[in-house]
This record gives structure tokens, C-alpha cells and sequence, in this order.
């Protein structure tokens, strides 16, 4: 048996069937989904440090912001709240191809971002023109009201809204129950580097373990065949501590032997506490 959403190969017959893990992993996804649509439609601001689960979702989705199955999000959110911060309500398919090389169809990723009401997506001239919605122009002119507009500022607020954009997919992957459900999603493909790696991270959190070894992430996602190269990255991801420009999930590493062992910031394990609440809402 294969675990049709994350991959894990388990004994017994052929065929596709859900784990244990990705079950229960699939709560915490649709709950933090069903948290972050609350926000965006109730707050005037998306501001990450008085906004916890803000900054949950865009230090987790960065992990993987070099991942060639998913860099296409980061790279169009990028391009969409740079004109949103320069107060433009438009994008012109010339723009987009200027901006972001791609091999890849635009067709599928437009239609995730329509989907979230994020772009509106018009042919004019036999050329597509990409309106940005409220809910982007909106919440990225609020964000910088009172202060001043940065690099670094944009580039957080961009990592929002690509994490925004990736949950959405990882809601989708939840949802799966059959191989031909995979064709709902773009290009035809589970972004499973990011469901395998968020599954092991956040379900440490979610049962309130303070830490975790690299050994232990190494393998976990080795059983779901993620590859070597990318199990580097991330634990080299890991120990780049800078929540303003790359991860906030982990405060502190150092050494218990020859492994390496990770320590959860403090607001990811409060932000989990309260996201078991809403778990037990949505089973009761």
C-alpha cells in the first residue's frame, strides 16, 4: 500500500490508502486554512508579529521557497505585492514574462490565484491581464501605513501571501482520496516536499514537543523518499535563524552528540496550543 498523500510505501496489498500521519496532518491543514480565511476577511491588517499564525505560514512555506515544484508562487506572489506596494492595479502578460522565466503553462498557477480571489484574470488583444483583487491591494497598502516600505518588508509580506497560496495546494492534498484526484492539482502534481516536511514540523509542534533532531526529520521524510539533496537544504534552511528575511520556526540549535537538535521558537508552540483547540471544534 502507497499513502496517496504524502508517498509512504507501507505492507499489505497494492493499491493507494491514507497514513496514519497525513490523517492527522490533514486536521492541522484545513484547521490553520479555515483560521487564515477568518483573518484575511475580519482583520484590517496581516501584519506577522501581532498576528501569530501570519508568521507561522510564512515561516514554514519558506523552507521551501527554492523547491522547483513550488518557487513559481513565491516568484509571482513577489511580482503581485510589489505592484500592490507601488499602488498599480494591473499586470500585463508582457510584464509577467519579463519578470518571472518560466517553462511551465501560466494557465494552472493563474487559476489557484483567481480561486483565492487574490487576480482577476482578463484577455485584452489576445493578452492576458492579471487585475489585482482587494484582497491583495488592500492588505498590502495597509501593512505599510505607518512605516516605511523596505526590501526586506516586501519580501515578508510577499512570503504571507505565497504561504497563503502553497496552504490552499496543501488543503487540496488533504482532500485526496483517490490517484485521480491528483489531477485537481496544478501541473498534475502533490507539492509533497512541503506537505512531507510541514506534516513532520508541525505535528512535532502540534504535540507540544519543544525540539526535534535532524536524524529524526532525516528519516522521516527518507520513508517518503524526498531526496537527499533537498533534506539538505532544509536543515540547512533550519539553521539560518533570521525571521525577518528567512525562517522564524526555530530559535535556537546546537549539538547532542553528533546530531543536530532544533528548538521551536515559543510562539510556534502557543500558536499550535491554540490551534488544538480549534481541531477539537471541527471533530466535535
Amino acid at each position: 500500500m502507497k499513502c496517496i498523500r504524502c508517498g509512504l510505501s507501507q505492507g499489505g496489498s497494492h493499491g493507494f490508502n491514507v497514513c496514519d500521519d497525513c490523517e492527522d496532518f490533514s486536521k492541522i491543514v484545513m484547521s490553520v486554512y479555515d483560521d487564515i480565511e477568518a483573518k484575511f476577511k475580519s482583520l484590517r491588517m496581516i501584519d506577522p508579529e501581532n498576528t501569530p499564525v501570519f508568521r507561522l505560514l510564512s515561516d514554514s512555506v519558506f523552507l521551501t521557497a527554492q523547491n522547483l515544484q513550488t518557487r513559481i508562487f513565491y516568484s509571482l506572489c513577489e511580482l503581485l505585492v510589489e505592484k500592490a506596494v507601488q499602488d498599480q492595479a494591473e499586470v500585463t502578460e508582457d510584464e509577467l514574462n519579463r519578470a518571472i522565466r518560466t517553462t511551465r503553462s501560466w494557465s494552472d498557477i493563474l487559476r489557484v490565484f483567481e480561486e483565492l480571489d487574490l487576480i482577476e484574470v482578463k484577455t485584452e488583444k489576445y493578452r492576458r491581464v492579471l487585475l489585482l483583487r482587494d484582497k491583495l491591494r488592500k492588505f498590502a497598502q495597509q501593512y505599510f501605513t505607518d512605516r516605511p516600505i523596505t526590501d526586506q518588508l516586501t519580501t515578508r509580506l510577499a512570503h504571507i501571501y505565497a504561504g497563503y497560496v502553497l496552504l490552499y495546494l496543501l488543503t487540496k492534498v488533504a482532500q485526496l482520496e483517490d490517484p485521480l484526484d491528483i489531477e485537481k492539482l496544478p501541473y498534475n502534481q502533490r507539492p509533497q516536499t512541503l506537505w512531507v516536511v510541514l506534516m513532520y514540523l508541525w505535528s512535532k509542534a502540534f504535540k507540544n514537543e519543544e525540539d526535534f533532531s535532524n536524524e529524526d526529520l532525516r528519516q522521516f521524510t527518507a520513508r517518503r523518499r524526498i531526496p537527499s539533496t533537498t533534506r539538505g537544504r532544509v536543515v540547512r534552511s533550519l539553521q539560518t535563524i533570521d525571521g525577518k528575511t528567512v525562517q522564524g520556526l526555530i530559535k535556537k540549535w546546537d549539538f547532542d552528540g553528533e546530531e543536530l537538535v532544533f528548538h521551536f521558537d515559543d510562539y510556534v508552540i502557543l500558536e499550535m496550543d491554540r490551534l488544538r483547540d480549534r481541531v477539537r471544534e471541527r471533530e466535535r
